[in-house]
């Protein structure tokens, strides 16, 4: 394929259930889309449940009652009528009351506290270790609340916000100046199953420009699919019209299990002026070494298992469901993180960058 040439990669889209086009219509809208992809599957099952009552009710020659319909659904009959409401007010899939709040946005009440006392401690000790910084962020929560020690929050939970203020805090590049690209086993949510995740992160701002699930005996799809989504992401928002930098100084990849099939990409690299770029991190113990600083044990409901990535006979090859669920959590956790670095003015990512994931989407 010639150099510049962009491979088309489909993006992932989820089988939709005739319930959900016969509500709304072969184009499903985003946030309709977002809700559905988001529940689990006893939630999807409740939601056409009631979906196909609603449905059955608008038809002008349905012989189906209010009281049948909320008997068939397991609800009250006044709660039925609530639904009913609520669906001819607004149609959508939150109207019919099975879509939970999503776990990404729940945040409990001792975690603001922690969060501003975690800017103090640091304030106070910049060069401290994250075991000092979480130590001493249980005592000034400790002062702050006169709660006794069985009260406090876990070790665990204390150093989880001393990383989050650490990262916020080396957090200075302008998006694109530095990107890794890391291979990683996780799990996502409602799923028990094993994945393989590629990620194409910024250093500067821990955005994930792009993202794709594979195996890593071959990472060279897996980056692929990651490069192709980056490109998909970096035209549309929330991701277009950042405070790019002018250039990418660097970037540094995690090879899969596949190392040897990257050796002729240093030639392919300098080849196309990217002489210094992918530089390889080959250790066996490599996997996530990106991740877990950058981003943490979590991306929203994903979960990252790095001891797990080398155990590849165990990963679960991805459906489009499980594609369709994992960069929606890429979405809504790069939701959080674009804000401090969109700008009024158009600028454009650098040219490096968008050669680079040419190259990688190009093979």
């Amino acid at each position: 394929m010639p150099m510049g040439v962009r491979r088309q990669i489909p993006r992932p889209e989820p089988t939709l259930p005739t319930e959900l086009l016969t509500a709304f219509g072969p184009e499903l809208p985003h946030s309709e889309s977002e809700m559905w992809t988001a529940m689990s599957f006893v939630q999807r099952s409740q939601t056409l449940e009631r979906l196909r009552m609603l449905l059955d009710l608008e038809r002008p020659d349905t012989t189906l009652s209010m009281d049948k319909a909320a008997t068939k659904v397991g609800v009250s009959l006044n709660r039925w009528y609530e639904i009913r409401a609520d669906w001819e007010k607004c149609r959508s899939i939150a109207s019919l009351g099975t879509f939970a709040i999503n776990p990404r946005t729940r945040k409990l009440s001792h975690h603001q506290q922690l969060e501003e006392l975690a800017v103090a401690v640091f304030d106070k000790d910049p060069t401290g270790s994250v075991r000092q910084h979480a130590l001493a962020l249980g005592e000034a929560y400790a002062k702050a609340t006169g709660r006794p020690n069985d009260e406090l929050p876990s070790h665990n939970t204390l150093r989880k916000f001393a990383e989050t203020e650490r990262r916020r805090r080396a957090q200075g590049e302008r998006p694109g100046a530095y990107v890794v690209l890391d291979c990683c086993a996780c799990q996502l949510p409602h799923s028990d199953s094993l994945f393989a995740a590629f990620l194409i992160i910024d250093r500067g701002t821990r955005i994930v420009l792009g993202a794709g699930l594979g195996d890593p005996r071959d990472s060279r799809v897996g980056y692929m699919f990651a490069g192709a989504d980056a490109q998909d992401r970096l035209s549309a928002d929330p991701l277009i019209g950042l405070a790019w930098a002018d250039r990418l100084e660097g970037s540094e990849i995690v090879h899969g299990l596949d190392s040897e099939d990257w050796d002729a990409q240093a030639g392919r690299m300098q080849a196309a002026g990217l002489a210094d770029q992918l530089r390889p991190a080959t250790a066996a113990r490599r996997f996530g070494v990106f991740v877990r600083p950058l981003i943490g044990a979590r991306m929203g409901r994903v979960k990252f298992l790095p001891g797990q990535t080398a155990k590849a006979e165990h990963a679960a090859e991805p459906n489009v469901d499980d594609l369709v669920r994992f960069l929606a959590e890429v979405g809504a956790y790069n939701a959080e993180l674009v804000e401090p670095w969109k700008t009024a003015e158009r600028r454009d990512p650098p040219a490096g960058l968008m050669t680079l994931l040419g190259m990688l989407t190009n093979g």
